[in-house]
């Protein structure tokens, strides 16, 4: 990454989640955009050029977050995509991981350890496992 200024892509119907994330990811420097469904990020990819995304599994509309997951492969492989979800489950992380998710969080998790995860995705270090 050449930029200093990282830029992430949060993918979240929840209106009040996703501008609590970025805010507290604005206050650190990143540079943060919002959707509120898998079409409407997808839109978002080539203007943006994230270098993260933090993406939800259940979006409104006809995309879920694994549909979207390889959509955004197909576009950019390169993009780290953290996939969120209040429904976790180990069937769902496999498929997400196997879709090319680099991680799998379930929600709810705190800003801080959200932004921690995200830190170690983008510089592909392994998680602090003391976090959890």
């Amino acid at each position: 990454m050449s930029r200093s200024v990282l830029n992430v892509l949060i993918v979240e119907d929840e209106a009040i989640l996703a501008k609590n994330i970025a805010t507290y990811l604005r206050r650190y420097g990143y540079e943060v955009r919002v959707a509120h469904s898998a079409e409407e990020g997808l839109s978002e990819l080539e203007a943006f050029k994230p270098d993260a995304i933090l993406l939800d599994f259940n979006l409104p509309g006809g995309m879920n977050g694994l549909e979207a997951l390889v959509r955004i492969r197909a576009i950019d492989s390169n993009i780290k995509v953290i996939m969120m979800t209040a429904y976790g489950s180990d069937e769902l992380s496999l498929k997400a991981m196997e879709g090319g998710a680099c991680r799998f969080v379930t929600k709810p998790i705190s800003v801080g350890v959200l932004k921690k995860i995200l830190e170690e995705s983008i510089v592909d270090k392994p998680l602090d496992e003391t976090l959890y």
